[in-house]
């Protein structure tokens, strides 16, 4: 009877290695985009969340275009160096990207310029570009879509971290547990901030969705941001300030990548192309926000999900609209760097084409020098509410 009973326990012990080994590797699959459905990374990326969200679709968010219709960039066509590097990226991440063409500015005519148009000419350039990409999502009736500049980066967990982002917008939607939204994200969005160098907080609404204890947090004085939420609640000398929160935003700074519905791809093609017009394109998203014009409704996440790939070399090679370092400014960086961002998909992808699952991190002295990715994507959500007192912007 005794030996029965000692080789059912080993027995046992082994088909729970084998289970749980089975399913750490799902994880991994799922977040390096080795996995193309998404009930294939439910149980992993759902851990530890809460009952109160209808789950059907929200791994959708795991998919190659990351839960929504389509992902673009917007990339001049003369920038194959860009081109070539996103493509990469985004293929090694599991993400089918389509490229659009950027707008020299030597093409832009007065004719097709708002009549209050007064910007730089690539500032109105760059405007024209994400224009024509909202003008195609309205054209072909895309119900969601990503888009991001071509300079874009993001961190190697982003389709572990878009599962908290979805279970934060869906909270800030106010999505019914009982009924499956249509979109992942939640049903009523028109814009989010994912890729900003500034995001505000909406002060009429005081919810935040918070993640605890997340190694893809970069640490507060490495943080490279013109404006902030307060978050002097979750990051103090006696926590580890590694906390990503999800809000409604009066607005932001920056369109490295955002997102838009189908009808916020409208209301924008009203506001900034349509009626008196004389922003940047960034400043427009901005004031759609702020002015809550259409009823505009605005989610952001800070820090935010995507940044800024800045590569060795020529620092003019950085920018095409001229805010970066010049031509007659540039200098040589012997190093490329990622901005906000702590596992840089770029600066890893050696690592993700040797199919390892260990990634190195930009700030070694908070994270180590290298983690695995289940380790990297682990931050968990919750939803709180903020006393009034404690809105404040940073």
């Amino acid at each position: 009877m005794l030996p029965r009973l000692n080789y059912l326990i080993i027995y046992l012990g082994i088909a729970i290695t084998i289970i749980s080994f089975y399913f750490s590797t799902v994880r991994v699959q799922c977040a390096l985009g080795g996995l193309n459905t998404a009930e294939s990374c439910s149980r992993q990326s759902l851990e530890n969340s809460d009952n109160h969200v209808s789950k059907e679709n929200l791994l959708d968010v795991q998919n190659n275009t990351l839960g929504f219709h389509e992902v673009f960039a917007i990339s001049l066509p003369e920038r194959t160096d860009k081109r070539d590097a996103l493509t990469l990226q985004s293929s090694l991440s599991g993400i089918a990207l389509t490229i659009m063409d950027g707008v020299d500015s030597s093409r832009l005519h007065v004719k097709a310029m708002p009549h209050t148009m007064d910007q730089p000419p690539k500032d109105m350039a760059c405007w024209r570009a994400h224009m024509n990409v909202i003008q195609h999502i309205v054209n072909k009736g895309i119900s969601s879509a990503l888009i991001m500049e071509d300079d874009a980066d993001w961190d190697v967990a982003l389709k572990l971290q878009l599962v908290q982002y979805a279970r934060g917008s869906r909270y800030l939607l106010s999505s019914s547990p009982e009924e499956m939204p249509t979109s992942p994200y939640g049903d009523g969005w028109d814009f989010f901030w994912l890729g900003h160098c500034g995001a505000w907080f909406d002060e009429l609404d005081t919810r935040r969705f918070v993640i605890h204890h997340d190694p893809t947090v970069v640490p507060p004085e490495n943080r490279q941001y013109a404006g902030h939420p307060d978050m002097s609640l979750w990051e103090r000398q006696d926590t580890d300030n590694r906390t990503r929160i999800v809000y409604k935003s009066e607005g932001g700074v920056c369109a490295a990548a955002y997102a838009v519905s189908l009808r916020g791809a409208q209301k924008i093609l009203y506001h900034m192309s349509m009626l008196p017009y004389n922003r940047s394109v960034d400043w427009g998203f901005h004031d759609m926000c702020k002015d809550r014009k259409s009823d505009f409704n605005c989610i952001a996440t800070y820090p935010a999900l995507f940044g800024v790939h800045q590569p060795a070399g020529n620092t003019s090679k950085w920018s095409d609209i001229g805010h970066g370092t010049d031509e007659s400014q540039s200098q040589v960086e012997e190093r490329p760097s990622s901005k906000n961002l702590a596992f840089s998909a770029r600066m890893n992808i050696g690592r993700l084409l040797s199919g390892t699952t260990l990634f190195e991190s930009q700030f070694p002295e908070a994270t180590g020098g290298e983690m695995d990715i289940a380790d990297i994507g682990r931050g968990i959500g919750h939803p709180e509410v903020l006393p009034k007192m404690a809105v404040v912007e940073g």
